[in-house]
């Protein structure tokens, strides 16, 4: 059940999980919870005693969601300091004990530590230069999805877990090539994503022209035609393999003399997607 209001100053959402309700607000200027993230709730793997990260948080739905389901300590971090202080506030609002909040860029505010689970629904809307904030992902959609591909794994515990969100305007095929690498990939859930080709000119202008091209190239995979055009959305949990053979997991915390002391850089087996085929809903949200 979900409720929606707008309040002086932004919006407040009122969302009913197993077990409880949220009371979730959004400021001006911080990303509401749209019905993209109200499907991922209901798919978040975050288990009891969790360490949990929630990276790019904005008002911290989704760490709030993983403390709701029993995780032990949830770390809010984002670069505007205006959410960080959205995801403390709606943690205080909710009774959510023991929530920690750092501004700064992806992992920078986490210093040496390592989770459980890391939760990321990042911009991957391409574009030909940044526009909004909470949409650019680079050129072809994939700049901070890459990242966090990258430097996820000296992040994680043994055993630990990615849940991230994946959409088809962008080159997912990409992405999905650099997982495969490092983690085993199961899809929770897919949803059908409807727009018109207006919505995205409103972002900056001649985007969809640009988007349509990529398409052309096999980097985007929209469907449709005229105003009824739609795209899918994954959500994807990504559980961490072990170090490769002869090596150790690379990362932001491996040393180079760590590497060459255990046979140097060795290069992890590429792994097939577990689980059947995922459900699938659709959303009217952005």
């Amino acid at each position: 059940m979900i409720s929606r209001r707008r309040a002086r100053g932004g919006d407040f959402l009122r969302l009913r999980l197993p077990g409880r309700s949220l009371r979730i607000g959004a400021p001006r200027g911080v990303h509401p919870v749209d019905d993209v993230a109200i499907h991922g709730l209901r798919r978040l793997p975050a288990r009891p005693g969790d360490s949990v990260l929630d990276l790019g948080c904005g008002t911290g739905v989704y760490g709030l969601a993983a403390a709701v389901l029993g995780a032990g300590r949830v770390l809010f971090t984002d670069i505007d300091p205006r959410a960080v202080r959205c995801a403390l506030a709606n943690a205080r609002r909710n009774g959510v004990p023991g929530a920690e909040g750092r501004a700064g860029d992806f992992f920078e505010p986490c210093g040496r530590e390592r989770f459980d689970l890391i939760i990321a629904n990042l911009p991957q809307t391409p574009g030909p230069v940044p526009f909004l904030r909470s949409k650019w992902g680079g050129p072809d959609g994939t700049l901070f999805l890459r990242r966090l591909l990258r430097e996820a794994p000296g992040r994680l515990r043994p055993g630990g877990r990615l849940f991230f969100v994946l959409h088809d305007m962008g080159d997912s095929r990409r992405v999905l090539r650099q997982a495969r690498r490092r983690f085993r990939l199961r899809a929770l859930h897919t949803l059908r994503r409807e727009f018109a080709p207006g919505e995205y000119d409103a972002y900056h202008p001649g985007l969809f022209a640009y988007l349509d091209r990529l398409r052309r190239r096999g980097k985007c995979r929209f469907r449709g035609r005229g105003d009824q055009r739609w795209f899918l959305f994954r959500f994807m949990e990504a559980a961490l393999r072990g170090p490769p053979r002869g090596g150790t997991p690379r990362g932001p915390l491996r040393s180079r003399a760590a590497g060459s002391a255990r046979g140097g850089r060795a290069r992890a087996r590429s792994g097939r997607s577990a689980g059947g085929a995922p459900a699938r809903g659709r959303a009217a949200g952005p």
